[in-house]
């Protein structure tokens, strides 16, 4: 299992199919499907980099809040770390706070961007969310926790489709109990990340993706981010929630796949 150097920090990434480098930055959370299909079937047509986020999963224990500029330093050391010198660069969720810093930071480095479910500045709505789930990371046990996210992150189709294996996941949060003070810390920096200054200098082509029914990265914020990055190109879907990667995942790699090809 490769674990990477970046700085003082021990990241673990892996490297899957043959092609073009493609380097996927995700958000953590992931439901009943995860991300195989959506790595698998990008697998098929790029090299494509995977890690954990600093500190989070199976990257060595890190002090959490670290500003989102700083965390997206970790995707350039991990690309020198397997000698890319440029790579697509696909974001989902808090990933793509991390892709757009490093495309305006290092723009020779990011040949095409995609933007999944993006936010772009800690709004007063967007505040009062995450300061909701401050609070339930506080208050409720690992399994309720685990349901209440559950709520913001998919539709109510998909909850209802994957409801045994959902509340499966949810028992199994009860073994992981949640780390409330580095959740309040990682919103923290979501909140205080503004990706407004940096969209009108980001370079390379972009694809921006957002849904209808996203509760916690509102679709309005897709369509600021698609009007300041200069020829964007902006996706909306009907559905899928905020994980429409997982949920939706064909829709969203048949847009990706045709936007990168």
């Amino acid at each position: 299992m490769p674990l990477a150097r970046i700085g003082k920090h021990q990241i673990y990434y892996e490297v899957l199919g043959q092609g073009h480098p493609l380097v996927l930055s995700a958000g953590q959370g992931t439901g009943p499907q995860a991300r195989a299909e959506l790595i698998r079937g990008l697998a098929q047509h790029f090299s494509v980099l995977t890690y954990d986020q600093r500190g989070t999963g199976r990257s060595a224990p890190a002090p959490q809040g670290e500003p989102i500029e700083e965390l997206s330093t970790d995707i350039e050391g991990l690309m020198d770390e397997v000698g890319w010198p440029q790579a697509h660069l696909v974001g989902l969720s808090t990933g793509t706070g991390m892709a757009t810093a490093l495309a305006t930071r290092c723009p020779v480095r990011v040949s095409r961007l995609v933007l999944a479910a993006p936010w772009t500045h800690g709004s007063p709505d967007f505040q009062l969310l995450q300061r909701l789930r401050q609070a339930a990371a506080r208050s409720l046990p690992a399994d309720r926790y685990f349901e209440f996210n559950s709520l913001l992150l998919y539709s109510p189709d998909y909850r209802r489709e994957h409801f045994d294996q959902l509340a499966m996941l949810a028992k199994k949060a009860l073994d992981h109990p949640q780390d409330a003070q580095g959740i309040a810390a990682r919103l923290e920096a979501i909140l205080a990340f503004d990706a407004r200054p940096h969209y009108p200098r980001i370079a390379c082509p972009s694809l921006v993706i957002g849904a209808k029914d996203d509760l916690i990265m509102p679709v309005w914020f897709a369509q600021e981010a698609a009007r300041h990055i200069p020829g964007a190109r902006l996706v909306v879907l009907d559905g899928g929630g905020h994980m429409f990667a997982e949920s939706r995942t064909s829709e969203f790699l048949a847009e990706v796949l045709q936007f990168l090809a």
